[in-house]
């Protein structure tokens, strides 16, 4: 076996390890029988739930959080990844829960009543919930505990000492002597409560005789009222004439309002220009035109440069059983690594379109042949002798990179110069720490025989801080068509808000 063949096959085994460790570290399913559901949940707080979490239904674990972002509104939004089989309900509702008192957090689905219709597709919002937490607790106790402590100093204030067993002996006294003069009450008084009862019994019987009576007596004062109505009629009917004389009044305004807003109508007054007249109308909207033009214009040009966004990275790879070659005596100075300084532009992250411009380093170099025919004449003989000279020479170059691209979800479609000669490429991004990248140019064959293929992989090891770049690791081949090598190495990224400003008033299409 050559050494190009042990070193691939080396690289194949640790690239195997590393994609088994960022699977188990990544907690990726390869496979799941009934797919998954993205579902977003919002939480006043998520103190102690960090992504990767687990979200379990009954206590069944059926996902796994996928992010946690903070809302405008002050409040959180979990993205949730869960199995497609689970059907949550219009009435289901998520909560923060805990594995024991000083378990792990995780995220606790009510999939809702099977009675209401299902919630299908991702774009589904949940509220959420949270229980209360171990300071609250606390909290809570701190205050019983203290009023607890405000009662006991109050009792030992009151009881304590000879006066308070003094009070407490008092009081005792006093309850035994009422106790002793109600029940001397009560039996001294007997008699008059079986009285007292058998006058309630009359009492009782003879109002059954009286309501009768007294219904009877309500019908005919009603009989009465009714009669007095009748006999005052007249007076009745001069209530209703001065009723009508008030409508006829009430009638006239209206009158004197309708001329008022027909001349408004018409155009007459100032008012009435105002609201009807086209000319004024018009150098309304057009005033109100120009000033919204105006401040469309200037948002325009202020948030020009805040909508982008620019991500800086610098990445190095070494190469692995690139061949050397030795022609015409001369061997290759071939390189062991790449190096790729890149610039990622999104003009408007709202739109799909982004930018990439990269300058790289070419490992393999590229060969000069030089001939030089020289011709020399002997002065003595007149013959000509005739002397060429070939001469090779390997150096390394610098290569450039300039692609257009769209992002598509989680696929990033470019095309455009591929070190130096055209091509596309894209990118596929599995979750937010893993992304898949292929490479195919040089289809004119400028280079080599073949056109140039590239497939690499990225991990992010670290995400981006406030202070602190992304840290990632790549792994993959190079020109597997043509002078195959494998590639592994690493590099940062960081988004600078400073660089972004010095191209703001470049003209960018919306």
């Amino acid at each position: 076996m050559s050494s190009a063949a042990k070193v691939g096959a080396f690289m194949l085994i640790i690239l195997a390890i590393l994609g088994y460790f960022v699977l188990k570290i990544e907690d990726i399913q390869i496979d799941r029988g009934g797919g998954t559901r993205t579902v977003t949940a919002i939480f006043d707080s998520v103190a102690g739930l960090d992504a990767k979490s687990a979200v379990r239904v009954a206590g069944v674990r059926v996902g796994k959080v996928d992010k946690i972002r903070l809302r405008d509104d002050g409040r959180a939004e979990v993205t949730i990844e869960i199995d497609g089989e689970v059907q949550l309900r219009r009435n289901a509702t998520a909560s923060v829960a805990n594995l024991g008192l000083l378990g792990e957090k995780y995220v606790e689905l009510d999939p809702g009543s099977p009675k209401l219709p299902a919630l299908v597709g991702d774009n589904v919002t949940l509220q959420g919930s949270q229980p209360p937490t171990f300071d609250d607790i606390t909290n809570q106790v701190s205050a019983i505990s203290a009023d607890v402590k405000a009662i006991t100093e109050s009792l030992r204030a009151v009881v304590g000492g000879p006066q308070g067993q003094i009070r407490l002996d008092q009081i005792v006294g006093n309850v035994n002597a009422i106790t002793e003069e109600v029940r001397a009450l009560v039996a001294a008084n007997r008699s008059n409560v079986d009285a007292t009862m058998v006058n309630m019994r009359a009492l009782t019987a003879d109002l059954r005789v009286e309501i009768p009576r007294l219904a009877a007596s309500l019908d005919r004062v009603a009989n009465q009222i009714g009669g007095t109505v009748g006999d005052n009629r007249q007076d009745v009917r001069a209530a209703v004439e001065n009723l009508r004389g008030l409508s006829s009044d009430l009638r006239v305004t209206a009158d004197h309002l309708n001329d008022i807003t027909g001349q408004m109508k018409s155009g007459e007054g100032s008012v009435g220009k105002l609201l009807y007249s086209d000319e004024a109308h018009t150098r309304l909207n057009s005033a109100l035109t120009s000033v919204e033009g105006g401040v469309n214009e200037l948002r325009t040009t202020l948030g020009r440069a805040t909508r982008i966004t620019m991500d800086v990275g610098i990445r190095s790879d070494v190469y692995a059983g690139l061949t050397n070659t030795n022609e015409d005596g001369l061997e290759s100075t071939r390189g062991t690594s790449r190096s790729v300084a890149s610039l990622r532009l999104v003009p408007n992250p709202e739109r799909n379109r982004f930018f990439n411009v990269e300058l790289s380093d070419d490992p393999r170099g590229s060969r000069k042949d030089k001939t030089v025919v020289e011709t020399v004449r002997n002065p003595d003989t007149g013959a000509e002798t005739t002397t060429v000279t070939d001469t090779t020479k390997y150096e390394r170059k610098f290569l450039i990179s300039a692609q257009a691209g769209w992002q598509l979800d989680q696929l990033g479609v470019r095309v455009g110069l591929f070190d130096s000669t055209g091509g596309v490429g894209a990118d596929y991004a599995l979750n937010e720490r893993i992304r898949v990248t292929g490479e195919a140019f040089d289809f004119g064959k400028r280079r080599d025989d073949n056109p140039h293929l590239r497939v690499f992989g990225e991990y992010t090891v670290r995400k981006e801080k406030s202070n602190a770049p992304r840290l990632f690791v790549t792994g993959g081949v190079d020109n597997v068509m043509n002078d195959t090598a494998f590639t592994f190495g690493g590099g940062i990224r960081w988004r600078d808000e400073d660089l972004k400003y010095l191209i703001g008033s470049i003209p960018i299409g919306k």
